[in-house]
């Protein structure tokens, strides 16, 4: 039974996350929100300088990370969290309560108002990810 309630919690906090859009905002406003209000992650490392421009976050479980993708301004670009598949149900059930799916594991969110995105799940073979990003036009 503990076994369970701390695995809820966990998906539980890992959705609050998928609900927090960061695409287009900087670096510095990403990392204060997530010192902030998700402490169940913690910052592993930033790269920016080169051919790519990240910050990530783990959790402390080992289950969930979390990469914002940035452009050479320091802005995000998109962002992809990496899940174990023990999440997948539970991420599907969400992303189907808050946006509009549309097919192939893709669901789009136009409540915004300044922008509309897409979020895709990609199945790897020992992870998925939870890809957000501006939805192209």
């Amino acid at each position: 039974m503990k076994k369970i309630i701390v695995l809820l919690l966990i998906v539980v906090s890992g959705i609050h996350v998928l609900g927090q859009n960061f695409v287009g905002a900087h670096k510095l406003e990403i990392k204060k929100e997530m010192s902030e209000n998700h402490k169940d992650y913690y910052f592993a490392k930033e790269v920016f300088g080169g051919k790519s421009n990240f910050i990530k976050y783990e959790d402390f479980d080992g289950y969930r990370t979390l990469l914002f993708v940035l452009d050479d301004d320091g802005y995000c670009k998109y962002s992809q969290m990496m899940c174990d598949y023990g999440f997948l149900k539970p991420t599907i059930d969400s992303l189907n309560q808050h946006y509009e799916y549309k097919n192939d594991l893709t669901w789009y969110d136009y409540k915004t108002g300044k922008f509309d995105f897409m979020i895709k799940i990609k199945k790897e073979e020992w992870y998925f990810s939870v890809i957000t990003k501006k939805l192209e036009k």
